[in-house]
């Protein structure tokens, strides 16, 4: 298989990993809901988690010689092995049904519910969704379905040149957000997550082509989540998110977020006025 390509025989091997499942248990510990709001500037108290600080259970115990060369996770254990060398955290779609408490333990139910093929500027993609619900006490808490996506080199991400944002539009809020070095190494231990985009430079720019450190996909989530929280002065019942074009470190970025009744649209938009990411909360 040349980079960037993928022939039917190797969508049928992916395939056949749809529907594979595996359950894992963890204690919803203080530490957790802690280390969480501290990354994130933010105040911590009371006896349920927050919302997306569950990316911060299940830490994986995978020994570091079996990682592979990108950090993650050698494939073809849970996840099917597909072979373009690009692996990125497209998007999910999250339903908070129930706080998850502290100090109680918590079931995490994993299944692959779908492999996708398509073509896309960069050559092939292959889509992998992942079904995950949460439980307490035999109770789904959390329901999430996320979006791996994989794809080949393809060509250098060109740097990112600053221009003049559009002007928000009615009704609309901003926020900035300028992510450091700091924070990112912060989240990656966080979620103990290896993928050397988020802090390895000569790796991240002589072996992928991007310019800079990426921000973690979840993080930047995590952040527009909490933005639409803040707006709505409510808590989030479900929450979509879309990653659209890779952020970077030590680039401003600007949260901007329109509540219209139970909905949310917010996005993270880069320093050049490209949306990296969209989402949609709802009430």
């Amino acid at each position: 298989m040349a980079d960037g390509q993928v022939s039917a025989v190797d969508i049928e091997e992916y395939r056949a990993f749809v529907g594979r499942s595996m359950s894992e248990t963890d204690i919803v510990g203080a530490h957790v809901a802690a280390m969480m709001a501290s990354i994130l500037d933010r105040p911590h108290s009371g006896a349920e988690l927050a919302a997306m600080a569950q990316y911060g259970l299940f830490l994986t115990s995978m020994p570091t010689g079996q990682l592979g060369p990108d950090g993650h996770a050698r494939r073809g254990e849970f996840m099917p092995p597909v072979r373009l060398p690009r692996r990125m955290f497209a998007g999910a779609d999250i339903k908070f049904l129930r706080p998850l408490k502290i100090g109680q333990q918590v079931t995490r139910a994993s299944r692959i519910a779908s492999v996708e093929h398509r073509h896309g500027k960069s050559g092939d993609l292959v889509f992998v969704s992942v079904a995950i619900a949460l439980s307490q006490a035999d109770t789904v808490c959390l329901e999430e379905n996320q979006t791996i996506v994989y794809r080949g080199l393809g060509s250098l991400t060109p740097p990112v040149v600053a221009a003049p944002r559009a002007a928000l539009s009615p009704g609309e809020s901003s926020q900035d957000w300028l992510p450091s070095s700091v924070e990112l190494f912060r989240y990656s231990a966080f979620i103990f997550n290896a993928h050397r985009i988020h802090y390895d430079f000569p790796y991240v720019t002589r072996h992928e082509g991007y310019p800079n450190l990426i921000v973690t996909g979840p993080l930047t989530a995590t952040r527009l989540c909490n933005f639409a929280a803040d707006l709505a002065g409510r808590p989030i019942a479900r929450f979509r998110f879309r990653g659209e074009a890779p952020l970077f470190v030590d680039q401003p970025i600007r949260l901007v977020g329109r509540v219209a009744g139970a909905e949310c649209a917010v996005r993270a938009e880069r320093a050049d006025g490209v949306t990296g990411m969209s989402a949609m909360a709802h009430f």
